[in-house]
């Protein structure tokens, strides 16, 4: 119903806007219709009132002609004659006329003598109302044919002034059916154009006026009435233009001959003129709102069309739709009602369609969660069962807690008697490892204790102690060796530094030398591109001379020509001005002659009216002596009047003889000054021709000269051409110079570079050489503290602070490490063989003992020496990590700072290795133990033991290294390289002899290589990969506690 609706509502709207534009078209269509056809009256009526002002200002015209005052008819014949054929073809004749009688004097165009039988309208008013001054107009009037034409009578109106002083009179008559060739709107189908005068009568259309040549009065429509049924006269008279648009039939004047105007409606355009003629043009409604009635048409059906088509498409879509929709609400309401089986499906891909899929979906889940809550709660009901069963195993619980609550308060008391027996056995070691903290190594702790774990440190204790006497041996003899080494590696530096510096200096110079060699050759490269460029501006302009030179030796040759031909002019002009100056004097001669001739006249006059003035005086005295005598008096007065004739003649032939002398004086003045002129002319022309040729003499000249120049100027351009292409040559060889000292100064700046970067990192070198002699000095001192029974340099640890060194010995023990086997078992430590006893160990053994050496294997023994100055060479200028920076300027950090200087080597390296071994529990002992040896192991690395503990004596620029395991992480490179084999390297720094608080570092790791916090207040330093020590570290504060420490 809702679909319905909707579309019912729609094909309203759409059929309420059709009918809205349908109608705003037409009504639009309409009125310009109606426009039009009130343009059309209006150029109509503008067009008659034209052609009535032309009628009128001609006949003016004609009027204003000198010989229609005449009074002479031939004259005023011959000008009708003339100007009759000149007038409009509307014309039909042109008379003169008597005003008082009204005969045709004369005129063109009538074979009548009198205007009553052209049956003019106003013959009577002529006499009366004529004017001279203004043009009158007749009404239209009916006039017989006087042309011999097939009609008898010519619709026409007639204009007429008065002339001769009103005497006679112009009256010129023109044809009104012409007028109707020249309608504008003849050519319009369906369209009758009427002229109606002030009565209503028709005086003019686009039919002729019925007056159509075949002679039938009774198509004529001249004259006949305008019925104006439908008010279009009265709303022209209301508005002088308009249009209306009138329903119903026309007039039965239009109905008729000649117009056959008979529509059902029409339009009626119309315009009043001057004259008060109002103008109709009716078109038929087919032909003006033709186009308004096919639109109106055409949109009607188009609106009936998108209607009907919308019903349909309404019916049709809402039909299936609400068929769609009453299929689902019955599905929906099944599913509502609980059969979650019923399907919901739809062949539709629209909408619906899609709604139809969701639906179903929304079943399916709706399903699914039934059974998945069916499932929950199942579930539920198990695990509320499981919770009793809980809840009565922890009621089971409860009571075993209590009994092994009891059990526990025995351990304890068990536990307490043990702990008091721990510490009376840790103060007793504790003091024994103080003794040895303060230098003497030869004190032991005692290992007969009821204590297994503290036995083992006990025994473990005594091997650090053994371990680490003869470390202190061998540190001493490698701090002497490094001492000597490290002085002789100063020298050299020191030496070989000079020596950069010096070839740093030379090629500094030899780098400042090619910039300027450099620049000045770019200097010289623009010059002589500059100088090239210039050349070739010289050789463009030579060029452009050249062609100058030899166009100028052209022109100078014209020149020379038209100065001849000048001459030959000036020449000639000379003749004719001297034959000028002949004739005008000649004249003057003849003006003398016609002055003496004035002169003469001039007499003469004066005599005449000297003898006129006789005669008078004479008459006068003849009338008075006869004044009885009529004859004699009449005749007096007859000679008096000649004499006075006589007289006036006399003065006016005087007067015209004065004003001939005076235009003959004026004529002599203007010919002196033009003899005076021609002879002035005449000597400048002779002097412009003597100009002249001597102007063709310097031509000639010229042209002698600029043909030199010419010649001149092409050898100059054919020099600055071969210099212009050996200039581009220079240019050329001056650009590969300047790129080869381009390329020189380069070079010299690279190998400047790589002299400066050598001769830093000699200074490097010379750095840690200085350094590590320091060191090594300040090694002894330390070593000196120490008492110990083998045969080397006591060493003293100041506060007692213990130490992990790792050095190089030619005495000591030799480690070996299969990396094999380290990377397979991250917890194996590292195997060390006594010094006394340097035999291998059987392959059984070595696999029993996580401490032997490979079966069949020895540790080569360098001597301390080399390996000190391998080391320091290695350090001081490796970069193995790869890290852009070299393994000397990290182990700087480490020399400034007074802590552990661990070095690596691809080939080799020799260090030694101080290992605090933990033993495992079942070994039933803990060795700690220090070992000074030429090892072949993966160097810069250390591992925690089993238990995860290592050691790390602090000592000053010592090589020392603490025992090794291997883990499967690598967290650490001591300088720089992190190319272990396996796992986490936790190293600790020393912290130098500036570290003078009896510091112990203890570096505290498990299996997964992190640190674990030891008993006291320890400080531990983890280095990364580039040798940097980055983990915090504690110290401890009590010396007391340096021998205890928790895994």
């Amino acid at each position: 119903m809702k679909f319905g609706v909707v579309f019912l509502v729609l094909g309203l709207t759409i059929g309420g806007l059709g009918l809205v534009s349908t109608t705003l078209l037409s009504e639009n269509v309409e009125e310009t219709a109606l426009d039009e056809r009130q343009d059309a009256a209006y150029q109509e009526g503008i067009a008659i009132e034209n052609w009535l002002e032309q009628n009128h200002n001609l006949v003016a015209a004609t009027a204003d002609a000198p010989v229609t005052d005449s009074g002479d008819s031939e004259q005023v014949d011959d000008y009708l004659q003339e100007i009759y054929y000149d007038m409009p073809e509307e014309r039909i004749n042109a008379l003169y006329v008597d005003t008082e009688s009204g005969d045709i004097i004369t005129g063109i165009g009538v074979d009548v003598d009198n205007l009553d039988a052209l049956e003019f309208p106003d013959t009577a008013d002529l006499d009366d109302d004529i004017s001279t001054n203004l043009v009158q107009q007749t009404e239209p009037y009916m006039m017989p044919d006087q042309l011999g034409l097939s009609t008898d009578t010519h619709p026409v109106i007639s204009y007429y002034v008065g002339v001769n002083d009103g005497e006679g009179a112009l009256v010129f008559t023109f044809d009104l059916s012409e007028r109707s060739t020249e309608m504008v709107s003849t050519a319009d189908s369906g369209t009758v154009v009427t002229i109606v005068n002030e009565d209503g009568e028709i005086v003019g259309d686009d039919a002729y006026l019925g007056n159509d040549g075949e002679g039938d009065e009774e198509t004529l429509s001249f004259l006949d009435t305008y019925e104006d049924q439908n008010g279009v006269l009265e709303a022209a008279q209301l508005e002088n233009r308009g249009s209306v648009r009138v329903d119903g039939a026309p007039s039965e004047t239009l109905q008729n001959e000649p117009y056959n105007f008979d529509p059902d409606g029409y339009v009626v355009g119309y315009y009043t003129t001057s004259e008060d003629w109002t103008v109709l043009v009716h078109t038929t409604e087919a032909d003006a709102l033709g186009f308004a009635n096919t639109a109106t048409q055409f949109g009607l059906l188009i609106t009936f069309v998108g209607v009907a088509v919308i019903g349909v498409f309404g019916t049709v879509l809402g039909r299936n739709t609400a068929r769609s929709l009453s299929d689902l609400s019955g599905s929906a309401a099944a599913i509502e009602d609980g059969e979650y089986d019923t399907a919901v499906e739809s062949d539709r891909i629209d909408e619906i369609g899609g709604l139809y899929n969701s639906i179903d979906d929304m079943r399916i889940s709706l399903v699914n969660q039934i059974e998945e809550s069916e499932q929950a709660r199942t579930q539920a009901e198990q695990a509320r069962e499981e919770s009793e069963q809980a809840r009565e195993q922890a009621d089971e619980a409860r009571e075993e807690a209590e009994l092994a609550k009891e059990r526990a308060e025995r351990a304890r008391q068990d536990a307490q008697e043990m702990n008091e027996q721990l510490e009376q056995t840790a103060t007793e070691y504790c003091a024994v490892m103080q003794t040895c903290a303060d230098g003497d190594l030869t004190q032991r702790l005692d290992p007969d204790t009821e204590s297994e774990p503290m036995a083992e440190i006990a025994v473990t204790f005594n091997e650090m102690l053994e371990d680490l006497e003869r470390t202190v041996g061998t540190v001493s003899t490698f701090a002497g060796d490094v001492s000597e080494a490290t002085d002789d590696v100063q020298a050299r530096a020191t030496e070989l530094e000079s020596t950069s510096e010096t070839v740093s200096e030379s090629v500094q110079q030899i780098t400042g030398y090619a910039d300027q060699q450099h620049e000045r050759m770019e200097t010289i490269s623009g010059e002589v591109q500059g100088i090239s460029a210039n050349i070739e501006e010289i050789a463009a302009t030579a060029d452009t001379l050249a062609e100058t030179s030899q166009h100028a030796a052209e022109r100078a040759n014209d020149g020379r020509e038209s100065a001849g031909d000048l001459v030959s002019e000036m020449e000639d002009i000379e003749e004719r001005t001297e034959a000028t100056l002949e004739a005008i004097r000649d004249l003057d001669e003849s003006m003398t002659e016609i002055d003496e001739i004035i002169d003469v006249i001039t007499d003469i006059a004066d005599q005449t009216n000297i003898l006129a003035l006789n005669a008078s005086i004479e008459a006068a005295h003849a009338s008075n002596a006869g004044s009885g005598r009529t004859d004699s008096t009449r005749a007096g007065n007859g000679f008096a009047v000649v004499a006075n004739e006589v007289k006036q003649l006399a003065e006016e032939t005087k007067d015209s003889a004065a004003e001939i002398d005076q235009l003959i004086d004026t004529v002599q003045s203007q010919t002196d000054e033009t003899v005076d002129e021609m002879v002035a002319m005449r000597e400048h022309v002779v002097a412009g021709t003597e100009t002249v040729e001597q102007s063709a003499t310097a031509f000639r000249e010229i042209e002698t000269e600029v043909t030199e120049a010419d010649h001149g100027v092409q050898e100059i351009s054919d020099a600055t051409d071969g210099i212009a292409t050996s200039t581009q040559d220079l240019v050329t060889m001056v650009d590969d110079v300047t790129e080869i000292s381009t390329e020189t100064a380069s070079e010299a700046s690279d190998v400047a570079a790589a002299v400066e970067q050598q001769t830093a990192a000699i200074s490097t070198v010379s750095e840690n050489a200085d350094d590590l002699s320091e060191q090594s000095v300040t090694l002894q001192d330390s070593l000196a503290a120490f008492t110990t029974d083998v045969d080397g340099t006591a060493v003293d640890f100041g506060d007692g602070d213990a130490v992990d060194n790792d050095t190089d010995s030619e005495t000591s023990t030799d480690i070996v490490l299969d990396d094999s086997t380290a990377n397979d078992q991250p917890g194996t430590e590292l195997a060390y063989v006594d010094p006394d006893e340097p035999e291998t160990l059987p392959a059984d053994e070595a696999n029993d003992d996580p401490h032997a050496l490979p079966a069949g294997e020895d540790a080569p023994t360098p001597s301390a020496l080399e390996s000190g100055l391998e080391d320091d060479e290695e350090s001081a200028g490796s970069d193995e990590d790869g890290d852009g920076e070299s393994d000397d300027e990290k182990g700087a950090d480490s020399a400034e700072n007074d802590d552990v200087d661990e070095t690596e080597s691809e080939g080799e390296e020799q260090s030694a290795d101080t290992t605090d071994d933990e033993r495992p529990a079942e070994d039933g002992s803990k060795n700690e133990s220090n070992e000074s040896a030429d090892t072949a192991t993966d160097p810069d690395t250390e591992e925690p033991t089993a238990d995860g503990a290592t050691a790390e004596e602090d000592g000053e620029n010592s090589d020392s290294q603490s025992s090794t395991e291997f883990d499967d992480t690598n967290d650490t490179d001591e300088v720089g390289d992190a190319d272990d084999a396996d796992g986490a390297n936790h190293t600790d720094e020393a912290d130098g002899a500036d570290d003078a608080d009896n510091t112990l570092d203890v570096t505290s790791t498990d299996d997964e290589g992190d640190a674990t916090e030891a008993e006291g207040e320890v400080n531990e330093t983890e280095v990364d990969g580039d040798g940097d020590a980055d983990a915090e570290e504690t110290k401890v504060d009590d010396r007391a506690d340096n021998t205890d420490s928790s895994t």
